[in-house]
């Protein structure tokens, strides 16, 4: 484990107790450029609103090899709380969260969570603030937008893969039952008070262990809201946008779903398996309905449906598919 930081106490942070401390927590692994991006945005982040907040940055990188070290360290001295570094790197991204956890609460008063794949807008930690601030939130989470890559295959614009996959609400300050760890803000009081209730680990490697945190921290009393203007945005990978790439990532999701709602008490295993069934039903029933309103039948997208119905099922019947 490898911490570098800087103390929020030298001269050169003498105001740093009269804001607001806020941690920006990232995990990552194997992944140095988007999160040299993600730092550079951050950085500017922290500097544009620096009247309001002082930022601190913590790393945990899932690889032992510790790749992302310098890449972090090379932004020592552009945040007034520091970089911290920590490595985890057993393939665990609940190990991984719970130690982005336990390091903010240490130096902060709120944490704010995305991914290393993902590039905030600037008024990002603004909005979530902003959002919190005006409902008296403990969490608050935003939209996660998918950018397309500009070199995919056609069809993936042309049959809008991607334009159903996040989650959005109309109003802002909306109560949500759930959070989005790629994008979201955790008040440390709260987390603080609630020190038993942590990731899972048994999710850190099939996945859904973000849903089962927020599921069970609504149920201890979090409440937990929408940030309509905290926008996040995650360019898709072109190696991860082949068609096998994303029949995998579709069945996985289908299978994620079915075991965590399983697990949060939600759905039970017949009441899963229907809406398996329901899914399956109307995607192989779409490409015949198109073609009926004289529209292209978009097979491939109908593919990834028929998929991740699939992954539903399987998940409905006790299997569980590990994310990488």
């Amino acid at each position: 484990m490898t911490n570098t930081s800087h103390d929020p106490t030298d001269a050169n942070s003498a105001a740093v107790p009269t804001r607001l401390r806020v941690a920006a927590c990232v995990g990552t692994y194997r992944r140095n450029d988007p999160l040299r991006v993600l730092l550079e945005r951050l950085a500017e982040i922290g500097e544009a609103s620096s009247d309001r907040f002082s930022l601190a940055i913590v790393i945990v990188d899932d690889n032992p090899d510790g790749t992302a070290e310098p890449v972090v360290r090379s932004f020592e001295g552009r945040f007034p709380l520091g970089v911290h570094y920590r490595r985890c790197g057993k393939q665990n991204i609940s190990l991984v969260r719970n130690l982005l956890l336990e390091t903010a609460t240490e130096i902060a008063d709120v944490l704010v969570m995305t991914d290393d794949d993902c590039l905030p807008e600037p008024q990002w930690i603004d909005a979530l603030l902003d959002t919190r601030s005006h409902i008296g939130a403990d969490a608050v989470s935003g939209p996660m937008i998918t950018d397309v890559h500009p070199e995919a295959a056609a069809w993936i614009t042309e049959q809008e893969v991607f334009a159903h996959d996040d989650q959005s609400y109309a109003e802002d300050g909306t109560t949500i039952p759930i959070g989005q760890t790629n994008n979201c803000l955790i008040d440390l009081a709260w987390l603080r008070a609630n020190s038993d209730h942590r990731f899972d680990p048994a999710f850190g490697r099939i996945g859904g262990e973000d849903m089962v945190f927020f599921s069970g921290a609504t149920a201890r009393g979090l409440r937990s809201v929408y940030s309509a203007r905290a926008r996040v945005h995650a360019v898709e990978p072109l190696d991860e946008l082949g068609l096998w790439a994303l029949v995998k990532s579709r069945y996985w999701w289908g299978n994620s779903e079915a075991v965590t709602n399983n697990q949060t008490g939600e759905a039970s295993r017949p009441r899963l398996v229907l809406r398996g069934g329901r899914r399956m039903t109307t995607a192989l029933a779409r490409p015949f309905t198109r073609v009926a309103r004289r529209q292209p039948p978009h097979l491939r997208f109908t593919l990834l449906q028929v998929v991740r119905a699939a992954g539903l099922l399987t998940g409905a019947l006790g299997v569980r598919v590990r994310h990488h």
